[in-house]
């Protein structure tokens, strides 16, 4: 088998293709929150939301019932 060499003007030309881009996705915030109940036991919790309010509300659902829960402290966990 004899091989030929190609010359540049012999080599299929590639085509860029521009892909559509995704629509962009909206901020969220993702926080590490530290409750108080009116006795003075803690409660750390994870939540989100579109927001800071929903993300601490989030957060405070899943403090045991029975009490009042107050956000004393958050962390964002994710994003800027």
């Amino acid at each position: 088998m004899l091989a030929m060499p190609m010359t540049r003007g012999d080599l299929p030309r590639a085509e860029l293709v521009l892909l559509p881009l995704a629509a962009a996705v909206a901020a969220q915030e993702i926080l590490s929150v530290e409750f108080r109940s009116p006795d003075g036991r803690l409660w750390s919790a994870v939540g989100g939301g579109d927001t800071l309010a929903e993300a601490i509300e989030w957060a405070r659902e899943s403090c045991p019932r029975g009490t009042a829960w107050e956000a004393v402290g958050w962390e964002d966990l994710y994003g800027e």
